[in-house]
């Protein structure tokens, strides 16, 4: 997670920023509302300033002049409500009695948060997770989860056709001058909700067609222009439908009456109307709502707590901005008796002044519960921390061609990922190797928010050869490379005079150099020969090198190929002995070098894996001995029919953990169906083993493995189909899965683990949806249970 400072730096210049918007739309608006102008009078001219003697006779009906001046108490509401300017008085009048006016939303929205979020805690309790301080539902949501947003979408609306209103008649009695008690203008709206409900009913076909109708004109001419403008269009016709809000609520008209009496007094200013409902009911709301949380994005706990207080004061505002331009409209087409009974019709009740106290209170309570849920956690949610390594990262190809001591910058891809190691002083670090030179990204910190990119191999390093890794125990990485002879100035091949040896390199935090006094462990002499190595580091220091490769010429069987080890005694390799120990059945698809897994038991004992992508096969290949004199061949997955299509699309790999015991662990993607099975290998060559199948049939990419420190295996894959990934923690075939993060793009076949300083498994996986549209993701749970 990034550091206190660096989350305060960014909250300040995007707040700074959003202030800036605000303020622009502020300008923006009350431009427009200049140049749309007031409605004018009946004579064609704005009303000016007039003495109020005249005025009052004017409003009245009746001569000043005679000495008859009635007493109309509703003359300055009158005047206050046909000055031109509506928006921004709206507004002021929602500021200044904020609190009173959030009542009725907070006395609906606050019961039916605290218990949405009751209930979404007892539904979603095995796919909740608490991601960088705030809570996150994990994957796609099940049925369960989508009828619980139904039900509170349902609610919610049924809740705000009771707040709006409620707050409608609470700011028309300010407007007025009359007092209205906050109960009394609740039962008022509640009175109306089936007029209310209908309204809301209109005003959803509504909106749907203009949407509607925009789609039909995008598909049919494919012109966005016109398509926006046609939905501009049809939305603004029926924004009357929240200006007829007032009319139910304060007249008691139905539905059908209110919808034709708004749309009566929006005669005469037919576009200034529907623009001030749009601007100051739905857009600066948003707007302004949109703003704060993108100012406040990143932080841990504030958004979740800001919008849900902005979606509570927003409701004020509304309400202002609808009952403000009824009473405008009303004065300017209706009749003096309309606003009086307007006015005489407001609920007759003693307001009593609404403690800012509980108010606030109650605003805030939601987000106290919140943050105190998320920092003390007392239902012992997943915590989870996670970066995107490459969310700033340019996308753009050219952008890495620039020539940094005489060599082209390194580049990353969406395929490169192959393996994450604990590093030296603790720091992980991913091997990379694609279509280039393999490559090291270094986390700098926990968090890996900071990071290093740098070259692993030369770049006249042999291309076509996947770079394979170990950790040394001293936290070292060993990688393998092939130097290659026979390739002139212009990268062309001499097939005659081309060779390639392979050698390895020794990797810390300053980089990686060729292993001192290190001799060549193979040579390959044609460019088209596969060679598929891997690596494991011996429990004296050590190295084991494992390779698969063609028979010579005259040995060749087309149907079989060779594996032989390489014993080292030290890192560098000095001393090199290579053996053959076994023949297996070929396979021409290498999946990009992870057919092929090493490891060492801690009594120095070799176990080889090899999984067959041509037929789903895999075997396990164990020594007898540290010299291997004897070597044991079993296969615990037979072959089976392949699907092409389904196994190759998401990289059908294999992984194995080697026991304290010898005996191995493999985690494995069937190819028959997709699923995702652990194999808990009853021998070293693991002829007998117990099946666990950790995943759901389906699109499940390639498993990572590693054993924790109480000797579990942690299998972690991407569940494609449900759109997260899962870690599963399995004693013998005893396994729990855990999601632990949300797939948001398409996933990918990229995904590696290991556990961190702290012992916690780290994820390094890629998230693909296009060419330019992926990132590589870090995920560390930290709890995992």
């Amino acid at each position: 997670m990034p550091s206190p400072d660096q989350l305060f730096a960014k909250l300040r210049a995007r707040q700074a920023r959003a202030w800036l918007w605000v303020q622009t739309l502020i300008l923006l608006v009350q431009a427009s509302g200049r140049r749309s102008g007031g409605d004018v009078t009946p004579h064609g001219a704005r009303p000016g300033p007039v003495p109020s003697g005249q005025r009052l006779s004017r409003l009245t009906g009746e001569s000043a002049e005679g000495g008859g001046v009635a007493d109309d108490r509703h003359t300055h509401a009158r005047d206050e409500v046909r000055r031109d300017r509506v928006l921004w008085p709206a507004y002021a009048t929602a500021a200044r009695y904020l609190v009173g006016l959030a009542v009725p939303a907070v006395a609906v929205f606050l019961p039916i948060g605290l218990l949405a979020a009751s209930a979404l805690a007892l539904l979603a309790d095995g796919s909740v997770a608490v991601v960088d301080g705030d809570f996150e539902l994990i994957g796609a949501p099940d049925t369960s989860l989508l009828a619980w947003s139904a039900a509170v979408l349902v609610v919610s609306v049924a809740g705000q056709a009771v707040a709006l209103p409620a707050t409608v008649v609470l700011a028309t009695a300010r407007l007025v001058g009359k007092g209205v008690s906050n109960s009394g203008a609740m039962r008022a709206a509640a009175r109306r909700w089936p007029a209310m409900a209908a309204l809301v009913l209109v005003g959803v076909v509504a909106f749907t067609v203009a949407l509607a109708a925009g789609l039909g004109v995008l598909v049919w001419t494919g012109a966005q222009v016109t398509a926006y403008a046609v939905v501009a269009v049809l939305t603004l016709s029926a924004m009357p439908c929240l200006l007829a809000v007032a009319p139910v609520v304060l007249e008691g008209r139905s539905a059908r009456g209110a919808l034709a009496r708004a749309y009566r007094l929006t005669g005469g200013a037919s576009w200034a109307t529907p623009l001030r409902l749009a601007f100051g009911v739905v857009l600066l709301p948003a707007l302004t709502v949109g703003a704060v949380n993108w100012a406040v994005s990143g932080l841990p706990i504030v958004p979740a707590v800001a919008g849900y207080v902005l979606a509570l004061a927003t409701v004020p505002f509304q309400g202002a901005v609808i009952a403000r331009l009824f009473l405008h409209r009303l004065v300017i087409k209706g009749t003096l008796a309309e606003f009086r009974e307007v006015v005489d019709g407001l609920p007759a009740s003693t307001p009593r002044p609404a403690g800012r106290v509980p108010v606030l209170a109650a605003l805030l309570l939601p987000g106290l519960l919140y943050g105190g849920a998320v920092l003390i956690n007392p239902l012992s949610w997943l915590q989870v921390s996670e970066t995107a390594v490459t969310g700033n990262w340019s996308r753009d190809l050219d952008s890495e061609l620039a020539e940094e001591d005489g060599h082209p910058k390194p580049e990353l891809e969406t395929a490169d990922l192959r393996a994450l190691y604990a590093g030296p002083g603790g720091r992980m670090v991913m091997l990379l190797d694609g279509s280039a030179e393999a490559q090291l990204l270094t986390c700098m910190d926990s968090g890996c928010t900071r990071t290093r990119f740098t070259r692993a191999e030369p770049a006249d390093a042999a291309g076509g050869y996947t770079a394979a890794g170990s950790r040394l125990a001293d936290g070292r990485l060993v990688v393998s490379t092939w130097a290659q002879e026979g390739v002139n100035e212009d990268g062309l091949v001499s097939e005659e005079s081309w060779r390639a040896r392979l050698g390895l390199l020794i990797c810390d935090e300053t980089g990686c150099v060729p292993a001192p006094d290190g001799k060549p462990i193979t040579e390959v002499t044609q460019s088209s020969q596969d060679r598929m190595v891997a690596l494991a580091a011996r429990p004296g220091g050590g190295l084991l090198v494992a390779q698969l490769h063609e028979f010579p010429l005259s040995e060749r069987d087309a149907d079989q190929e060779g594996l032989s080890i390489t014993i080292c005694d030290d890192p560098a390799c000095t001393r090199p002995r290579t053996k053959e120990i076994a023949k297996l059945p070929a396979d021409r698809h290498v999946a990009g070098g992870r057919g092929l897994v090493a490891g060492v038991g801690p009594d120095d004992r070799p176990v080889m894996l090899r999984f067959d992508r041509d037929t789903g096969s895999i075997f396990v290949i164990s020594c007898d001995d540290p010299a291997c004199v004897r070597a044991r061949v079993g296969q615990p997955v037979q072959a089976g029919s392949l699907d092409y299509a389904s196994s190759r699309d998401r990289g059908a790999v294999t992984v194995m953990a080697v026991r304290a015991d010898g005996r191995p662990l493999i985690a494995y993607r069937d190819v028959r169906d997709g699923a995702i099975k652990l194999l808990d290998c009853h021998t070293r060559e693991c002829s007998r083993a117990d099946t666990a199948t950790l995943s759901e049939p389906g699109r499940n990419t390639a498993p990572a493995i590693a054993l924790d420190r109480h000797g579990r295996a942690l299998v972690a894959y991407q569940d494609l189909d449900r759109e997260r990934i899962v870690i599963a923690a399995c004693t013998r075939t005893r396994c729990t899965p855990t999601p632990v993060t949300t797939i948001r793009r398409g996933g990918g076949d990229g995904l590696a683990m290991a556990l961190d300083g702290h012992g916690r498994p780290m994820i390094a996986w890629m998230d693909v949806e296009g060419w330019d549209e992926w990132d590589l993701i870090v995920t560390t749970p930290l709890n995992l249970p």
